[in-house]
């Protein structure tokens, strides 16, 4: 899995640690105090439909978190929620339809306008371009850069695309079997890879200046999660693993300032992997 992270502005301490929130497959937002659970993960390609309740108008499922989060009336929170679909790109009179009346892409935004109604300091968007082609996709991610920007809000995008990541992203946090193996700026981790998974997401990609070139996908599967291995989790299909990445489980190491790895390689001196360059 890669997680990466998109900082759109400095994170205010609210209290609560990110580590041990309870993230049960659901987008969160802090706002306030108060961690508030909104709408369920698009897991799968038809899940936005689910998101949505079939037999509310979309606004009356807005203005239920606004009323509930804010303490106003129904009336006050009802125009809150008008206002955060024409925020989003959508008529206020389009307020009043059912979800099956918008497109897949008009459902993600009236997501979003959820996420967005009660002004969370941090907004969590995991898969939020999944089952989209690549004009919506295109928009949605235009949307969330300019909501973060007009609002101050700072974003975690979760994802495994490459190409949204280096569009939308500051900062790159890279997850194999639930750990962090690679953190840097987005400049770090795409310009100076250090770690050999983040190498094989790289080397996985088509090339585009050279169509006949073969891929290099990462040998061999994923470890159950529930029986990792001793060592280091990724050793079983890393081409650099030596005897002690079986035995020792590696700690992250800063490189530089912002750029971190977890990879007990480099405690050899002159060890680099192929691709990138090397920090000055």
């Amino acid at each position: 899995m890669l997680s990466t992270v998109s900082i759109g502005s400095e994170p205010m301490a609210v209290g609560y640690s990110i580590s041990s929130a309870p993230f049960n497959a659901i987008h969160l937002a802090v706002s306030g105090n108060h961690w508030s659970q909104h709408i369920p993960t698009p897991i799968f390609p038809y899940f936005v439909s689910q998101t949505l309740n079939p037999v509310f108008p979309v606004a009356d499922q807005i203005a239920e978190s606004i009323e509930i989060h804010e303490h106003i009336s129904s009336h006050e929170a009802y125009e809150k929620a008008l206002d955060m679909l024409e925020m989003v790109g959508i008529p206020r009179e389009r307020g009043v339809e059912y979800p099956h009346q918008f497109s897949g892409g008009m459902k993600q935004r009236v997501v979003i306008a959820i996420a967005l109604a009660c002004q969370p300091q941090l907004l969590i968007a995991d898969e939020p371009t999944t089952a989209l082609d690549v004009t919506i996709q295109a928009q949605v991610l235009d949307l969330i850069r300019n909501l973060k920007d007009q609002h101050g809000t700072s974003v975690i995008m979760i994802t495994h695309d490459l190409g949204i990541v280096a569009e939308t992203c500051d900062r790159v946090a890279v997850m194999y079997a639930g750990r962090i193996i690679e953190t840097g700026t987005l400049d770090d981790v795409f310009n100076y890879t250090l770690h050999p998974y983040t190498e094989g997401l790289f080397n996985s990609l088509p090339n585009i200046n050279d169509r006949k070139a073969e891929l290099k996908p990462i040998p061999g599967l994923m470890p159950d999660p529930t029986n990792l291995p001793e060592g280091c989790a990724f050793e079983p299909r890393c081409e650099y693993a030596c005897e002690a990445c079986k035995q020792q489980l590696p700690v992250s190491t800063d490189f530089t300032a912002t750029h971190q790895a977890a990879c007990l390689r480099y405690a050899e001196p002159g060890f680099h992997i192929a691709r990138g360059k090397k920090h000055e």
